[in-house]
């Protein structure tokens, strides 16, 4: 890599001629490399194909950003447009790096200045190229475009006239005199924007962590050819599940098998840069201005904090369960077990998958890490079917795949319809610690087959007087219910007992974990709380005292810890998206404080 030393901008491209303008640490560099000598250089004898001292300089300073930036673009905070573009020292190794690379950064520590001063390298430096950069919005783009327009016809207008061509609609592209083309596309909900782009020099993103939709990230990827590089710049905000966050576990070597973006990604050799403004310098740094932070974003662990000036992750804005309290809930639980199932009707096929987890402590808590016990096909008609007795293969496959515990069980299940997920917990009460030792996971089944889904998980975890169910109140919670209550192949197992159905959005009053009522300060009477907000302060306050015990399971803790709230008019609105674990985790709560003290509503 070549050495950091400063170089003063070229007034005029007739400089290079006068005398070694490059610095001379890397000039002497570029000669050992080239097996060539200061003494051949001052007889005029230069190493081919170069030939003039004015063509070497200019190959050395093309082939390092650092120094092309430095010769031929301005500082645009300097009122007169002399000073060279400026950087901090730890932006030097990002604006260097020859493979892709991703940014996980605080607010306003020098993202954009990269993009816009190594885009413009690019734009100069690859004749017949093809770049994309991409945002979510426009806005994000305007400033990018007017900072290089700005170094094009305002600081340096020698670089103006090679941009030949500049399209405004629909949507902005450069064209320069040697043939390199720049599209700058919004990835809008669907990312339908990059269509019709093929970058084959380079990839940008800007805001990468407003990205959360799949298409915004497999459009982008479609539109880059194999030959670009990609870079991916943004501050962090926490959620886990986001394409964005998925990428700096790639590049940081953390990435699991759920990590995948896209396949294409996989291809591209990442190096993860994160910069926080503690590495600025003063005075953009100092105990003032972190004074100022803390202040301004309501603590050195607030997740505003976390993520715009220490460039962490941390936990998304309004999290329900924070990581670092999340975390500590973390076990290893060696009987516990998930199992998913997807049915495809169309193609008569059942497809299941199991595995369990081992446990792995990371620098930032547990790492998830699963082992895959079970992934097979079924014919779903012939699993799904019947016999004289009311078992079926699939019961059989349940049964045989988890693994029985000792003592109380309460199990909780999130029923869906047509595309929703049906979640299914067990857990293991022992005394006032709750232990997950069972998921299971049905897509696109039928409500009978989410009955025989929970009654073999319910022979599992028996004996009936040891194991009790709270489930939803939707449309699917109640179908299934009735079923498990009303049919036949079901009556021993005395439903109409030991399954209790809520619907959250009702009220009652609220109470501790014990049971007791909580009154209102003010009027001394109870306050009042929906069944949704009464059990997960329930999870909450058994998650601070540490009383509830979770699988390293990477699906429950990115539901978990992505898992927002706002304030309503009346009450807490929980965000519904992949709330579906949270929901059967709340239902088993709620069988569990209430039991018969409230209405059966599947009576």
């Amino acid at each position: 890599m070549p050495l950091v030393e400063h170089m003063e901008p070229l007034a005029s491209a007739a400089d290079l001629r006068k005398g070694i303008i490059v610095p001379h640490a890397i000039f002497d560099k570029t000669l050992q490399d080239l097996d060539w000598s200061w003494h051949q250089v001052a007889r005029g004898e230069l190493p081919p194909p170069f030939g003039s001292l004015e063509e070497l300089q200019l190959a050395i300073i093309c082939e390092d950003p650092y120094l092309w930036c430095r010769a031929f673009l301005r500082e645009p905070t300097d009122p007169d447009h002399q000073a060279p573009y400026s950087f901090f020292e730890y932006q030097l190794a990002s604006l260097r790096c020859q493979t892709s690379v991703v940014h996980q950064d605080g607010a306003e520590v020098g993202k954009t200045r990269e993009i816009v001063a190594w885009s413009l390298w690019k734009n100069f430096t690859c004749p017949n190229g093809s770049g994309l950069i991409g945002a979510p919005l426009q806005i994000h783009l305007d400033e990018i475009i007017d900072a290089k327009l700005e170094q094009m016809h305002v600081f340096n207008p020698m670089l103006g006239k090679s941009l030949v061509g500049h399209k405004k609609q629909p949507y902005t592209q450069f064209k320069f005199a040697n043939r390199f083309k720049e599209d700058y596309r919004p990835a809008g909900f669907d990312g339908n924007a990059y269509r019709g782009v093929h970058a084959e020099t380079f990839g940008i993103v800007d805001e990468a962590a407003k990205k959360k939709n799949k298409p915004q990230w497999t459009e982008f990827w479609r539109a880059l050819k194999p030959t670009a590089v990609a870079r991916i710049y943004s501050v962090p905000d926490g959620d886990r599940e986001s394409g964005y966050y998925k990428l700096t576990m790639r590049a940081a070597g953390k990435a699991q098998d759920g990590d995948r973006v896209d396949k294409t990604a996989d291809n591209y050799a990442w190096r993860l840069f994160r910069w926080g403004k503690d590495l600025m310098p003063p005075p953009f740094w100092s105990p003032e201005r972190k004074q100022f932070f803390i202040e301004q974003y309501g603590g050195i662990d607030s997740p505003g904090y976390r993520h715009n000036v220490l460039g962490e992750h941390g936990d998304p804005e309004n999290t329900v369960f924070p990581w670092h309290q999340f975390r500590l809930c973390v076990r290893d639980i060696p009987e516990y077990r998930a199992l998913k199932v997807l049915v495809d009707a169309a193609r008569d096929e059942a497809w299941v998958t199991g595995y369990l987890c081992r446990y792995e402590l990371g620098p930032e808590g547990p790492i998830p890490k699963h082992q895959q016990l079970k992934d097979e096909v079924f014919s779903a008609k012939q699993v799904f079917a019947l016999d004289a007795e009311g078992d079926s293969q699939f019961k059989g496959l349940i049964r045989s795949f988890f693994v029985a515990v000792p003592g109380a069980k309460r199990g909780g299940g999130d029923f869906g319809f047509a595309q929703d997920p049906t979640e299914l917990y067990v857990k293991n009460i022992i005394g006032k610690r709750e232990r997950l030792v069972a998921r299971l996971q049905l897509k696109q089944v039928t409500y009978d087959q989410q009955c025989q889904a929970l009654d073999a998980l319910d022979d599992v975890y028996g004996p009936l007087e040891s194991l009790t169910w709270g489930t939803d109140f939707g449309n699917a919670g109640s179908a299934v219910a009735h079923d498990l209550q009303g049919l036949s192949q079901y009556q021993e197992k005395n439903y109409d007992d030991r399954l209790r159905g809520f619907m959250f959005q009702s009220t009652t009053d609220n109470i501790d974990d014990q049971g007791e009522t909580i009154t209102d300060a003010k009027t001394g009477k109870p306050s009042k709380i929906t069944l949704k907000e009464l059990a997960t302060d329930l999870i909450v306050k058994k998650m601070q005292r540490q009383e509830l015990e979770y699988p390293p399971d990477q699906d429950i803790i990115l539901a978990y810890t992505n898992h927002t709230c706002r304030i309503g008019e009346r009450q807490r609105i929980y965000n519904k998206d992949n709330d579906h674990l949270i929901d059967a985790d709340r239902a088993q709560m709620l069988a569990g404080v209430l039991g018969n003290d409230v209405e059966d509503l599947f009576a």
